[in-house]
C-alpha cells in the first residue's frame, strides 16, 4: 500500500494539516509518537484571535480571553498594555489537541500511535519510511511526507539536518497566586529573570502558570524557583506547584522548509514560532493551510515544483513576522538590564506612544509596533535612546 501523504507528528499543526488533507480526499496517515494525543503537553497554550477568525477550531478549548500584559523592566517599573477586545486566547491544550484530532480521524485521517520515524528511503515513484512502532521495524511507503514534528526534530536529525537555535523552558501551573488582571499576561524583562528571553506569569482557568525560556546552558528552574521566593513571596505566603512541564522553543527561524524529492516541513519543525514570544501555532496553521494545498496540486499531476514552490508561499504570508520577529530578539538579547530600564523610562514619559501600542499592538503580527516610531523619534526623551541605535542596526546584520 502507498498513502498519499504521511504526516510525522500528531501536535494540533499535523492533525490540522490531517484534517485538511482527507477533506481533500488525500490518502493520509499521520504517525504519533506518544500513545495518546495532547500529552505530555509543552506549551502556556496561548493562541491568537486570528487563529479562531480564520481556521475551524474549537473554541470550546478556550479557558482565558487576554486583551494584554504587564510588561516589566529588571527595576520592576511596569508598562500597563490593555486592549478593549481580545488579542489572544489561552487554550486548554490537551483538548484542544485531541479535538483536532479527532476532527482529523472523522474526515478520514488515519492515526498510528507509538510510531516513530527514523529514517526514509527514497525511490522513483514514492519513498519509504522506516517506522519504530512498539519495539518493532515496519516500513510505509507513501507519495509525500510532511514533517510537524515539533522542535525537538528527532526525525531531521536522523536524515541529516543540523540542529538549530532553541530555548529551554519550565513552567508551573500554581495556585495560591492571583495575578494582577485575569485578562492579561505578566512579561518580566531582564538578567535576573531570564537568560536569552523572559519569564511570565498567565492566568489559567482559576489558577496561574509561571513560565520562563532560557538559553540552554542555563537551568529555567533555578529562574522560576529563585522568582518565586524572591518575587511571589510579596504576593502570597501560600504558592502551591501543582504541575510543572517543560519543552523548547525554536528560535531565529524559518529553517528548512523543504527536502527533496518530496519532504515538506511545517510548524515547529521549520522554526515557525516567533522569536520574541516563542508561540507558533497560528503560522503552524497557516503553515499547513499551505502545504496541504500544495500537496494537493502535486498528486494531481506530479509536478515537484508545487512542492519546491512551498518557501515561497510561506515566506509570502508570514516570512516577514518571522524576519522581524527575528530581528528584535537578536536586538533585545543584546540589550543589559540598564538599557531595559532606559527603555521602559522613555516609554512611560510619553503617553501616545503607549496609546499607539495599545490600539495596533498584535501579538500574531508583531511589524505593527512599528506604527509607534513617528512619535518615538519626534519625542523630547528619544535623545536618550540614540546609544541603542548602534545595537539596532548590528541586530539587522
Amino acid at each position: 500500500m502507498i498513502w498519499d501523504l504521511v504526516i510525522i507528528g500528531g501536535g494540533p499543526v499535523g492533525s490540522y494539516a490531517g484534517y485538511l488533507s482527507a477533506k481533500n480526499n488525500i490518502k493520509t496517515l499521520i504517525l504519533e509518537e506518544h500513545d495518546k494525543i495532547g500529552e505530555p503537553i509543552h506549551c502556556l497554550g496561548k493562541l491568537s484571535v486570528h487563529a479562531f477568525e480564520e481556521f475551524h477550531l474549537p473554541k470550546e478549548t478556550i479557558v482565558n480571553n487576554l486583551k494584554g500584559g504587564y510588561f516589566f523592566s529588571p527595576s520592576g517599573e511596569y508598562l500597563k498594555l490593555k486592549k478593549d477586545s481580545s488579542d489572544s486566547f489561552i487554550l486548554d491544550r490537551i483538548l484542544f489537541d485531541k479535538i483536532i484530532a479527532e476532527k482529523a480521524e472523522k474526515s478520514g485521517c488515519s492515526y498510528s500511535f507509538n510510531s516513530k520515524a527514523i529514517g526514509v528511503n527514497h525511490y522513483e515513484n514514492h519513498s519509504t519510511l522506516i517506522v519504530e512502532e512498539k519495539g518493532k521495524t515496519k516500513y510505509i511507503n507513501t507519495k509525500v511526507i510532511l514533517v510537524a514534528e515539533g522542535a525537538k526534530r528527532q526525525f531531521l536529525r536522523k536524515i541529516g539536518l543540523k540542529i538549530r537555535p532553541y530555548l529551554v523552558s519550565l513552567q508551573y501551573e500554581i495556585s495560591g497566586l492571583n495575578p494582577l488582571d485575569r485578562e492579561c499576561v505578566e512579561v518580566y524583562l531582564g538578567s535576573t529573570y531570564s537568560q536569552g528571553f523572559f519569564l511570565w506569569i498567565s492566568p489559567f482557568k482559576n489558577i496561574a502558570k509561571l513560565g520562563v525560556a532560557v538559553n540552554p546552558s542555563y537551568n529555567p528552574k533555578v529562574f522560576l524557583d529563585n522568582f518565586i521566593r524572591n518575587k511571589l513571596k510579596e504576593r502570597s505566603e501560600k504558592i502551591y506547584i501543582e504541575k510543572a512541564y517543560g519543552g523548547i522553543i525554536p528560535i531565529f527561524g524559518p529553517y528548512e522548509e523543504f527536502i527533496p524529492p518530496n519532504i515538506l516541513i511545517v510548524g515547529d519543525a521549520a522554526g515557525y514560532n516567533k522569536s520574541t514570544t516563542g508561540g507558533g501555532i497560528y503560522f503552524g496553521l497557516k503553515g499547513a493551510e499551505i502545504a496541504v494545498n500544495q500537496i494537493k496540486k502535486y498528486l494531481e499531476d506530479y509536478n515537484k515544483a508545487y512542492l519546491s514552490d512551498y518557501p515561497k508561499l510561506t515566506h509570502r504570508s508570514f516570512g516577514k513576522e518571522l524576519t522581524f520577529t527575528k530581528v528584535a530578539r537578536k536586538f533585545l538579547n543584546s540589550l543589559c538590564d540598564d538599557d531595559f530600564n532606559l527603555i521602559w523610562s522613555v516609554l512611560k514619559e510619553n503617553d501616545k506612544i503607549v496609546k499607539t501600542m495599545e490600539k495596533y499592538g498584535d501579538t500574531a503580527y508583531q511589524t505593527s509596533i512599528i506604527k509607534i516610531f513617528p512619535n518615538l523619534i519626534t519625542s523630547k526623551s528619544f535623545v536618550k535612546l540614540l546609544p541603542l541605535i548602534k545595537t539596532l542596526i548590528k541586530s539587522l546584520l
